[in-house]
């Protein structure tokens, strides 16, 4: 059998290589400047609706007849949860939360900001089932921007939902007074779970699994969270 010779259809070019290389380093290139300017750009639409100067909220107590009280009811419902069992909470109570959430430490795991220090819940919306609460949310700055960080200070709307089989808090909307929110900073921020943190305490993330449904009172004064089947009325509340 003879042989097989292949022979060259075209002349030998060495550039081949090196244009395939070219359009690589250029690719990558062009993905580092992109991401370094989408970076630069958000940054600076953060400056335009938040201040330099921090926000420091009025100190907020708690009785220890109303922990007590508040703490009992807790229990009682993360014990009687799986038995259709559902908790009322007033913005009081939410707020005298932030107290206790405080007091374990919640939310300063690697170096976060505690609840405490970024929110008071002011009320709730029935009308679009919302919940209000003025804000002081601190962001960092890009390290070559001078590092540091500024603070977005408004009222924060937020949606309770149910959803990953489980009661959270998402951020809906941010309203800065004399200042237009970005939407594009605020679909970034709309996808995080506030109550994450929260859940990384067994007993808290327990109970709240168990949360199907919940309904803001007519008069804007109180949440109930209910567990079980509920009406249907009340899964309409419920995220797919």
């Amino acid at each position: 059998m003879s042989k097989v010779t292949k022979t060259p259809t075209g002349p030998f070019n060495p550039f081949y290589g090196c244009t395939v290389l070219l359009i690589m380093v250029l690719t990558i290139a062009g993905i580092i400047t992109w991401t370094f300017y989408s970076l630069l750009k958000q940054d600076q639409e953060i400056s335009t609706f938040s201040t330099e100067a921090p926000v420091s909220f009025p100190a907020l107590t708690i009785s220890e007849a109303d922990r007590a009280s508040l703490k009992s009811k807790l229990a009682t419902f993360g014990d009687l949860a799986a038995k259709g069992n559902s908790l009322t909470l007033s913005i009081t109570d939410l707020n005298n939360l932030l107290v206790i959430a405080a007091e374990q430490h919640l939310g300063e795991e690697k170096g976060g900001t505690p609840y405490l220090e970024m929110l008071r819940f002011t009320g709730f919306d029935p009308a679009s089932k919302s919940v209000m609460a003025e804000l002081h949310l601190p962001m960092n700055k890009l390290p070559w921007a001078g590092g540091g960080k500024r603070h977005i200070v408004g009222t924060a709307i937020f949606k309770p939902v149910v959803e990953a089989n489980s009661f959270d808090l998402k951020l809906d909307d941010i309203k800065v007074p004399g200042k237009l929110v970005n939407e594009g900073f605020l679909n970034n921020i709309r996808i995080m779970p506030w109550l994450s943190v929260a859940k990384l305490k067994p007993e808290i993330a327990a109970p709240l699994g168990k949360v199907t449904s919940f309904e803001i009172s007519a008069d804007g004064s109180t949440i109930t969270l209910k567990t079980g089947s509920g009406s249907a009325a009340d899964l309409g509340d419920k995220k797919k």
